[in-house]
């Protein structure tokens, strides 16, 4: 092979910029360069760049004063272009290097997408770059779109008649079309009314653009999925649930129809206010299950972040509260917070044990119940200290863990009885190992309570559970598992968790079934994952199981061996609902984080998986 290395300085043309930028390199196995003409001819390995882009194919012609490169691919190969961190390939490329407009036909590629490492593959026709300035002339986008984009230099692309999945499949389990497609690099993808397909049928059309933020910290995947859930108060139910989002915010919209209560919604928005801060606010119109009657609530407030430290400040109104106290006894009431201020530590760990980390919370309030129960006050300010820490151990056959958390409650009012402080000590000690193909867990859980609360809704009595969960996998694509749980304080099996799970590449299904072996609570919850944002799934019922494990990674056999199909879950412990929100993730709204992603949970990683 002969490799030749051309190297070209336009002259004096018009459209040629400053020195440095005219500069084009060419590097082929053959390069034929006509004087006469100032056109290059390149085969094999053909290899063209400049400070901005980079372009790969089997053949091109270059004229050196237009600034014109035409690439194509022989038989079987593509055309490979390059610029920032994006990657797209196709049949043919024509490029004007001195307007930095191109246009790339059948092109393929993909964009980082989620905080997992995932990837949005996209495959469409006609692939046009051009300026970020050129492309807002063309009307490619909204104004609205270009708001606080800082790198107006950069290429705009758009994309006609696109399918885009995180699928690696040739036949994705779930793929969206749009007719455009427009990809501003490092800040959001925008696709005009896209149509959602799963298993290739197609669902529904997007009533509006569909916007993808693509900000570290911000990369969240939604799309509105229609529904048919079930509860045993309010009958069946039709849903529509899904965000729409525009630059540093989110409207998230919920809407429910009930054979035995009708109408039910629930609406939510969010604004970053600068880098350090955001704001947002919520309004729900739902059933209660006690009155019997539907009721409008509301909560809003500001959540702030600074050094991996955050804090928000919440007000609630008519917030619906359902904490489970013991196995067959939910406590529910109404909760106004008047309002409440949080501040949280990150996670501080050690580098000689990298297995134990911890951190500090506090919480100050002023609460009110709309439903007081005798021997309780009906409202009090309170203030409260929370240490957590934890060791865990996400490496070898047998991995133990063990967590603990220290709460000191102290209010301004107090009981007939004098009650005005509260003291809860948690411990969770277990394992998680595997038997070949399956997966068993086990875990001790003690909580000892001092003092007494004189609110009813977070007073908290002692309770001892053993847990024990175990699963393997059914086929090539299904997963099941039982988590029981066994009330050792009162000798009595309190419930049962059942799921299956369908597990594909970049999606997985869930069923859960809840068995409640004390009370009536049983349950139904169906979950659609999509891998690359598993932040936000969307779930077909409202009850979750609850966990006690944390996130300890999955078991395989040898680097090139595939991991179990055991599901991760969340790892949402020490929050029983005595102290903050417990549904705060509704929405998003009273659990800030450090966009830098060394935020609050940074010490709680799922785990490596070995």
């Amino acid at each position: 092979m002969i490799a030749a290395l051309f190297l070209m300085q336009v002259l004096s043309s018009p459209a040629a910029g400053a020195a440095e930028e005219s500069k084009v390199i060419l590097d082929a196995d053959r390069v034929l360069y006509h004087q006469e003409t100032g056109v290059a001819e390149a085969e094999g390995s053909v290899h063209l760049r400049n400070e901005e882009i980079q372009v790969y194919a089997p053949r091109m012609e270059y004229q050196t004063e237009e600034q014109m490169a035409f690439a194509s691919a022989k038989e079987g190969g593509t055309v490979t272009i390059f610029y920032g961190p994006n990657k797209f390939t196709g049949d043919t490329l024509q490029y004007d290097l001195a307007s930095r407009e191109g246009v790339l036909t059948n092109a393929t590629g993909d964009i980082p997408a989620g905080m997992r490492g995932g990837v949005v593959f996209l495959r469409g026709k006609d692939l046009s770059v051009a300026p970020f300035d050129t492309a807002l002339e063309k009307k490619w986008m909204a104004r609205k779109y270009a708001r606080k984009v800082t790198d107006t230099e950069g290429l705009v692309a758009r994309w006609d008649d696109v399918a885009l999945t995180t699928c690696t499949d040739e036949t994705p389990h779930y793929h969206l079309t749009t007719k455009r497609l427009v990809v501003i690099p490092g800040v959001r993808v925008i696709a005009r009314n896209p149509r959602v397909y799963l298993g290739g049928n197609f669902i529904f059309s997007y009533p509006f653009d569909y916007v993808v933020s693509l900000r570290e910290r911000e990369r969240l995947f939604g799309i509105f999925l229609p529904s048919v859930v079930y509860d045993t108060h309010k009958g069946i139910g039709y849903s529509l649930a899904g965000p729409y989002a525009w630059d540093r915010g989110q409207l998230n919209m919920a809407f429910r129809y009930w054979s035995k209560v009708d109408f039910e919604a629930r609406v939510g928005v969010s604004q970053r206010l600068g880098s350090n801060m955001s704001a947002f606010a919520w309004w729900d119109y739902s059933y209660d299950k006690d009155l019997k009657e539907k009721e409008s609530r509301a909560s809003w407030g500001v959540n702030a972040w600074m050094n991996r430290w955050t804090a928000s400040l919440v007000w609630s109104w008519r917030e619906k509260l359902e904490i489970a106290k013991d196995f067959g006894n939910t406590y529910r009431n109404v909760l106004n917070r008047m309002p409440e201020f949080t501040v949280s530590s990150p996670w501080f760990t050690y580098e000689s044990v990298p297995e134990f980390s911890w951190r500090v919370r506090a919480y100050w309030g002023d609460y009110e119940t709309k439903r007081p129960l005798g021997g309780f006050v009906n409202s009090s300010q309170r203030l409260v200290g929370d240490v957590q820490a934890q060791y865990i151990v996400r490496k070898g056959d047998i991995r133990p863990f063990w967590r603990g958390q220290y709460r000191y409650f102290t209010y301004s009012e107090s009981n007939a009885r004098g009650d005005d402080q509260q003291e809860i000590f948690s411990s969770w000690l277990g394992l998680r190992t595997h038997i070949g193909d399956i997966d068993l867990a086990v875990a001790w859980f003690v909580e000892d309570v001092t003092g007494r609360s004189p609110m009813s809704w977070d007073y908290a009595a002692d309770r001892e559970i053993f847990y024990g969960e175990l699963g393997f996998p059914l086929g090539r694509n299904f997963y099941v598992s039982a988590l029981a749980a066994y009330d050792l304080k009162r000798s009595r099996m309190g419930e049962i968790g059942y799921k299956v799970a369908l597990d594909y590449d970049c999606t997985r299904w869930e069923l859960i079934y809840r068995d409640d072996m004390v009370g009536d609570d049983d349950w139904v919850s169906l979950r659609f994952v999509v891998k690359a944002f598993p932040e936000t799934p969307y779930v077909l019922g409202d009850d979750v199981l609850s966990n006690p494990f944390p996130g300890q990674g999955t078991f395989k056999k040898g680097a090139a061996a595939k991991p179990s199909r055991r599901p991760q879950e969340a790892e949402e412990w020490g929050d029983d609902g005595l102290t903050g929100r417990k549904d705060s993730a509704v929405f998003g709204e009273s659990t800030p984080h450090d966009p830098s992603g060394e935020g609050a949970g940074a010490g709680t990683p799922a785990g490596d998986e070995r």
